[in-house]
């Protein structure tokens, strides 16, 4: 029996990125206690996605209590006041279902997957999760030792060693200067009553959000969570913290390293997903080099020039002051050449107008993969919530690609000049001789 129910969980998550959600209908309400639902109607696989959302997150971690988002989502899936690790995995298991939880830099969420008919089965167990998190001491130092041992896997990749160099000195004391996970030092000192507290501060009524995803019937979806979730208390309500960033000069930092190879990290302060110019730096990026072997770094760093192993540029959405990095792997001898050859790029890049077709071919590479990535409720949930809890608004997700087309190659040239006239960090890791 045990076996069955195992294949068919593995069946269900393999339904949960395979399935198309084949589009749907948008609803959205309040809970009797004020928490937002949203509830994405589909008509496609016979599957639903529900995440429980929260603004709460590394954005306003403490340094102190770096990490401490990821910690307390990850223990609150792992037992309740009423649940024991055990019979919380057996009751998910029975339903089929798949229990998440993950946290990022302006959101942290737990996401649950599953069939529509055990809705209120499902709504019942993420609603205990929520409230109820027993945030048992054995579990907590288990888990404290793992993610221990995966931040020093991270001194293992020479990507990400200097991507989190390049946090540290480009965010300098904000939140933004860790690492998800936080660091060994605070992780460490992470005690039960400070994940008490962060819990009551994170998954009240006044800051989650309730994004549902999938072919299931509104009234059950209301009576529900209404039932389950309308015991979530009222709390402190989410307000943005006070970044205060200035880049003086430029740095470069080089760092002696364990490696067989040197790796460049350079990045330059970039707007956030409120900013206007948001659309037109997410092209120029993609343009840049947004994982296209046609890209503008690819060609002329790789593909010419044979100076590198590994090209790629990133501009993450964020709630606060975002950056731009290119990162490259590469051999020593050509880390000058490189550096030399990136600011030759960039430059031309706030001189010379893109071409109209580059600039076609790119909004069509976009919105393919913008659409392939929304094909899932499960995928949707999270889309739609995330734009919601971090102040878009939902509809922002369908307006994304509107303001995509309507930037022009002048907009282009703007934000790249607003962004790579700044000041900027550089990362070069260096191998040691040997």
């Amino acid at each position: 029996m045990r076996r069955k129910k195992l294949l068919y969980l593995v069946i269900l998550i393999q339904m949960m990125f395979l399935q198309s959600a084949f589009g749907g209908k948008m609803e959205s309400f309040t809970l009797k206690n004020n928490i937002k639902v949203l509830f994405n109607r589909t008509t496609g696989a016979e599957v639903v996605a529900a995440r429980i959302m929260t603004p709460i997150s590394v954005i306003n971690e403490t340094s102190d209590k770096s990490g401490i988002s990821h910690l307390t989502a990850k223990l609150m899936t792992h037992s309740t006041k009423n649940r024991s690790s055990e019979i919380l995995a057996k009751d998910t298991e029975n339903i089929g279902a798949y229990l998440s939880a993950n946290a990022d830099y302006d959101t942290t969420e737990i996401g649950m997957f599953f069939l529509p008919e055990y809705f209120d089965k499902a709504a019942e167990i993420l609603a205990d999760v929520i409230i109820n998190p027993a945030f048992d001491e054995k579990e907590l130092s288990f888990k404290k030792q793992t993610i221990t041992a995966t931040l020093d896997s991270r001194k293992d990749s020479i990507g990400c060693t200097a991507s989190d160099e390049f946090k540290k000195i480009f965010y300098r004391n904000v939140p933004y200067s860790t690492p998800i996970l936080g660091s060994k030092e605070t992780i460490s000192k992470l005690n039960r009553e400070d994940l008490i507290k962060w819990h009551q501060y994170s998954y009240n009524a006044s800051n989650i959000l309730i994004s549902i995803s999938g072919n299931v019937d509104e009234k059950i979806v209301r009576q529900s969570l209404e039932k389950y979730f309308s015991n979530v208390p009222t709390g402190v309500k989410f307000e943005m913290p006070a970044f205060n960033i200035k880049h003086a000069e430029s740095i470069k930092k080089e760092i002696k390293g364990k490696f067989n190879q040197a790796y460049i990290y350079m990045g330059f302060p970039a707007p956030n997903l409120y900013d206007k110019d948001f659309a037109a730096i997410n092209i120029a990026t993609s343009v840049l080099n947004g994982g296209r072997m046609t890209s503008r770094l690819f060609v002329e760093l790789r593909e010419k020039l044979g100076l590198a192993y590994a090209v790629g540029a990133v501009y993450p959405s964020r709630r606060e002051e975002s950056h731009f990095a290119v990162h490259i792997g590469l051999d020593k001898k050509n880390i000058d050449l490189t550096l030399k050859k990136i600011d030759e790029i960039l430059k031309d890049f706030c001189t010379v107008k893109i071409s109209e077709q580059e600039l076609k071919d790119t909004k069509t590479y976009m919105k393919g993969t913008y659409v392939m990535s929304r094909q899932t409720v499960w995928e949707q949930s999270y889309y739609y919530g995330l734009r919601e809890v971090t102040g878009k608004g939902y509809q922002y997700d369908t307006e994304f690609i509107k303001d995509i087309e309507k930037v022009t190659t002048q907009d282009i040239i703007n934000v790249a000049n607003k962004v790579f006239s700044q000041n900027s960090v550089t990362v070069i890791i260096n191998p040691n001789e040997k």
